[in-house]
């Protein structure tokens, strides 16, 4: 794909009229809502954004959205999907919960390396709409976190190094703002049905096929469903990529399974039937003894998959 001019970064960035007039902006908004606004416009003028937000990240509930600016002409699937528990699944969120420190992160860096032939990618992140994402994090505590993300559309190309050069430059002014915000503005207060929902997800990669599964191939299965492959989760397992390739038989052979599609369904779908409450109640049992119109609706039909 032919880079579009407007979609080159600098190697070093021109104190422009725009750019000082970002930082300046930035600046006055601090302790109030429209920082958020701010601080992506900045980003805006530093390298070429097509959408982006800022959502709170805790390790108790599900992510918390502040903003989100994205075309909904774009989207096959409604903004509320990845709170639903796809969440869970995302390289950037799974590298919050392994304990990252406040940085920047480029989705061609943390993900898996089979993340775009994942069923995750292929339901869930190419029906957004989007080619590439970079977030901000910025560590509030070891719980929680707030991540600002820069993405791109499929319409145009991926970010590039130049572009987190860009980013870079601008970063210490980005954390030493997002830190007096954090101090003048009250935490935001828990939610009980986001709180809920994340308990829900946790159960279900906790439980999940716990009736069936041994729990290495549960640590496999978890593995699958995130994009990685079998020679990557032999090495997270310290084993050989033939034994994980005989759990991954036994996974499809135990769940009557021939797919990760199929896989991945199963898991997503089980998620509204977990219970938090019941340890070790595998929601997988719960769903299959529902009865058929309770398991009908899903994220998978929320809207037709493009082909």
């Amino acid at each position: 794909m032919a880079m579009d001019t407007a979609y080159k970064s600098p190697l070093c960035l021109p104190l422009t009229t725009a750019l000082v007039a970002a930082l300046a902006k930035m600046t006055d908004t601090i302790g109030s809502a429209d920082w958020y606004d701010a601080v992506l416009n900045l980003l805006g003028t530093v390298c070429a954004v097509d959408s982006g937000g800022a959502m709170v990240y805790h390790r108790e509930q599900r992510p918390r959205r502040i903003l989100h600016r994205f075309n909904p002409l774009e989207r096959a699937l409604p903004e509320d999907a990845y709170l639903s528990g796809p969440y869970a699944l995302d390289p950037h969120y799974q590298l919050f919960v392994a304990g990252c420190p406040s940085g920047v992160h480029w989705l061609r860096d943390i993900a898996p390396d089979d993340f775009f032939h994942s069923e995750y990618y292929r339901v869930f992140y190419s029906q957004i709409g989007l080619s590439d994402s970079i977030e901000l994090l910025w560590r509030i505590s070891d719980d929680s976190a707030l991540n600002i993300f820069i993405e791109r559309s499929i319409r145009h190309s991926k970010f590039q190094d130049a572009d987190m050069v860009a980013i870079h430059m601008v970063l210490p002014m980005i954390f030493a703002s997002a830190s007096k915000h954090h101090e003048l503005t009250a935490a935001a207060s828990r939610r009980d049905t986001d709180n809920l929902t994340h308990r829900k997800v946790q159960s279900t990669i906790e439980n999940f096929a716990s009736s069936l599964l041994t729990q290495r191939e549960r640590q496999v299965l978890f593995y699958m469903i995130s994009g990685y492959s079998s020679a990557l989760t032999a090495q997270r397992l310290s084993t050989t990529e033939g034994t994980i390739k005989i759990h991954r038989k036994n996974i499809y052979r135990k769940l009557e399974i021939g797919s990760q599609a199929e896989l991945f369904s199963l898991f997503i779908n089980c998620i509204p039937f977990a219970m938090p409450e019941a340890a070790s109640v595998d929601p997988l049992k719960t769903y299959q003894s529902a009865p058929a119109a309770a398991r009908n609706l899903s994220l998978l039909d929320i809207a037709p998959l493009a082909p």
